[in-house]
């Protein structure tokens, strides 16, 4: 077991050292200056806002949308599925503030796929006036340059589909707090870290732009309405037909602000979940890039050695600081009071939901309870597994079920 315990606690030093390539990485790719181009090449645009309930915040995040800065013309299209969603009335009230931006609801297919996100932003896809697109969740919230930024770094640099690093702000209540560290600095870094370390594109869907003709090419909405992972699957059909993808340097702020505990573990348990079925050596060094809890593991491993005692200190405190610096470098505000010695407790709830990730596929995704197959395809939800196995018994043997 001892030797059990040095193999993990060098694997902590690996994962420790990694992460600081992911730190020097961001740094590098934030300060990258966005290019300079003539106001005359900046396109159209249509902002794309599937909405479904009442998210935190969501009235300021929709007016942010409408406040941007950007000297083409662009509209707002908003996306329901439902005609009595409460969210509708938050969008009316805001659109009704800014007459001078052209904007309108329509009403999705929820039929359309297994996806409800998917299905949804079909109906704004299709009512669209202009072909480039930007597609952003309502949790999201946008500086009022992003839209002009984005824009010019797609334009400039010929791509075709365009990925936000993603940071969380805004956070008051514990579960927030560990959203929002998950967020801006693992998930932010790991998606540079991929990149440039790598040369593997991750497009996360919290925000994307792109020209609906390119869109169509690759198969469009259709290509994806069953799968839960749409944005990682469009960028990967992106890629195989040639076609550019660019991770922005501006991120896009998801807010959060008094979410649970409870949710911060469904949420990053699904994404496990979704890591797991698309790659697994992926899914696996999420586990490795965590020095806190491959430090915890060699500890308790180890019998509560107290030389293992004292590294799994350390190097809590160094990642700590780690966290603490790439938190103000994605984001630009640092953590507030307590919650600047909570970023540890992260670490440790994310050891604790990765063996159950592994072996669990079912998830709730938008009040629909669905399980997840290999690249995260989707098929409802047909019980816990005892049932399932009883299930496919009867059907053996030709029995009811």
């Amino acid at each position: 077991m001892l030797v059990l315990a040095w193999i993990l606690l060098a694997l902590a030093l690996v994962a420790l050292a990694l992460f600081g390539v992911a730190i020097v990485a961001t740094i590098r790719h934030t300060r990258r200056p966005v290019p300079v181009i003539d106001a005359g090449r900046l396109e159209p645009v249509t902002l794309l806002k599937p909405l479904r309930g009442v998210e935190e915040c969501l009235e300021d995040n929709l007016r942010s949308f409408f406040e941007q800065d950007y000297p083409a013309p662009f509209e707002v299209v908003f996306a329901v599925t439902e005609a009595d969603d409460p969210a509708l009335e938050v969008a009316r009230r805001v659109a009704a503030d800014y007459p001078a931006i052209p904007s309108r609801i329509v009403f999705s297919d929820p039929d359309f796929g297994m996806n409800p996100k998917v299905a949804n932003l079909r109906g704004a896809v299709r009512a669209a006036r202009y072909d480039l697109l930007l597609q952003s969740d309502a949790n999201v919230r946008a500086q009022p340059d992003y839209l002009r930024r984005v824009v010019t770094e797609l334009v400039a640099e010929d791509g075709h589909l365009l990925s936000s690093m993603v940071v969380g702000v805004g956070e008051r209540s514990l579960g927030a707090m560990l959203d929002n560290v998950q967020l801006s600095a693992f998930t932010a870094p790991g998606c540079v870290l991929a990149l440039r370390v790598f040369g593997v594109a991750v497009v996360i869907g919290k925000s994307m732009l792109f020209r609906r003709g390119d869109l169509e090419e690759v198969g469009g909405l259709e290509a994806v309405r069953d799968v839960l992972a749409e944005d990682y699957v469009l960028g990967r059909a992106f890629q195989a037909a040639g076609k550019r993808v660019i991770l922005s340097t501006t991120t896009a702020q998801n807010v959060n602000q008094h979410s649970s505990v409870e949710h911060f573990l469904s949420r990053h348990a699904r994404w496990l979940k979704m890591r797991a079925t698309i790659h697994i050596p992926g899914f696996i060094g999420d586990l490795g890039s965590n020095p806190t809890a491959l430090a915890l593991l060699a500890f308790l491993v180890s019998g509560f050695d107290l030389r293992f005692g004292l590294a799994f200190v350390v190097l809590t405190l160094v990642k700590a600081l780690g966290d603490a610096y790439l938190i103000r470098a994605t984001r630009g505000t640092p953590l507030r009071g307590w919650h600047r010695f909570m970023t540890p407790l992260r670490d440790i709830l994310m050891l604790a939901i990765w063996p159950y990730a592994a072996f669990s596929r079912s998830i709730e995704w938008r009040g629909t309870k669905l399980r997840l197959g290999w690249g995260t395809r989707l098929r409802p939800d047909d019980g816990p597994l005892p049932v399932r196995l009883v299930r496919r018994l009867f059907y053996a043997i030709g029995a009811p079920s």
